[in-house]
């Protein structure tokens, strides 16, 4: 499917440049269709670099339950654009196998994994089911995480929920390097 808002292209205004440079993290480095794409509503672009740069670089969550949460996010929200994007630059880091990097976009996920892991998927499918989480799972992550981490569980599953609705909603063409979705995901997650 072609773009429904077409990414800006070069040459960028100062303004939009120092905007893309900010969301990749410093100048030099080929800005995502996403990020090309938000530049469009510069307000808009501020307050997503401020939430998503906190998530990525100074949140408090371990690097596997950020990424737990915002691949099974992303693929409950059918995202492939997101998901890739994140399983291709951040799998690694957060010591995901390649089988456990798929399971994020199966609907046997809540029985594939343990422990914390666990905790995580099962908060991401309540989250995106029903916009909260159950009295005993809650118990269970408070338990686990310090507040400050279990309300950033919470709104790492709200931002992804909103970067999916933009890449959905805008259409915006997947990144050539990123990961594609596993064979079968969408039958998998519709089954669910």
């Amino acid at each position: 499917m072609p773009p429904r808002i077409e990414p800006l292209g070069t040459p960028y205004t100062q303004e939009v440049q120092r905007q893309l440079d900010a969301l990749m993290g410093g100048a030099g480095r080929e800005p995502l269709n996403l990020f090309r794409t938000l530049v469009h509503n510069p307000g808009l672009t501020e307050g997503f670099a401020a939430l998503g740069g906190h998530n990525l670089s100074r949140g408090t969550l371990p690097v596997r339950d950020r990424e737990l949460m915002i691949l099974r996010t992303t693929a409950l929200c059918g995202c492939e654009y997101e998901w890739g994007v994140h399983a291709r630059i951040f799998a690694k880091a957060a010591q995901l196998t390649p089988e456990e990097l798929a399971a994020t976009a199966s609907a046997a996920a809540p029985d594939m994994f343990e422990g914390t892991d666990r905790l995580v998927i099962q908060l991401a499918d309540q989250l995106h089911r029903t916009g909260t989480a159950s009295v005993e799972l809650m118990a269970a992550i408070q338990r686990t995480w310090t507040n400050a981490q279990v309300l950033e569980l919470l709104e790492v599953a709200g931002f992804y929920h909103l970067v999916s609705f933009v890449a959905n909603g805008a259409a915006v063409a997947l990144e050539e390097w990123a990961a594609r979705f596993p064979e079968g995901w969408l039958t998998s997650l519709r089954a669910a």
